[in-house]
């Protein structure tokens, strides 16, 4: 199954991409197939020959509208990171976060490190070491 997000899914040519809405009765039990493609999102991608992915069959399309783009991310970042060091008086050593790994979509809650050196008792809780906040 291919996964995708809907702006990769918007962002390929409409010749590629479309709705089901063809009616296919030339196709053996169609009446009992008709549901799984009737009205779904399809895509044409070449994968050893041509295909046709169909949502919920061969596509997995996944909603990133209300995700946050990566400017907006570093800019709560930067913001937290003040309201942390005006707090405290000194930097935080890690971040707590949400990441979303770009092939899967899959998300892992984890630290990064900020302040903090490597090869301490914390090391297998951190997922990556930063020198700098940027």
């Amino acid at each position: 199954m291919k996964r995708m997000t809907l702006s990769e899914y918007l962002a390929v040519p409409e010749n590629y991409r479309g709705v089901w809405t063809t009616e296919r009765w030339d196709i053996p039990d169609w009446e009992n197939l008709r549901k799984n493609h009737m009205g779904k999102r399809t895509l044409m991608v070449y994968d050893k020959g041509t295909c046709l992915l169909v949502e919920g069959l061969s596509l997995e399309i996944v909603d990133d509208s209300a995700w946050k783009k990566p400017e907006e991310i570093k800019k709560e970042i930067r913001e937290k990171y003040q309201e942390y060091r005006t707090e405290k008086g000194h930097e935080p050593h890690f971040l707590e976060c949400v990441i979303r790994w770009n092939d899967t979509l899959e998300t892992l809650e984890t630290r990064i490190a900020l302040d903090m050196d490597s090869d301490t008792e914390m090391d297998d809780e951190i997922f990556f070491y930063c020198d700098t906040l940027d």
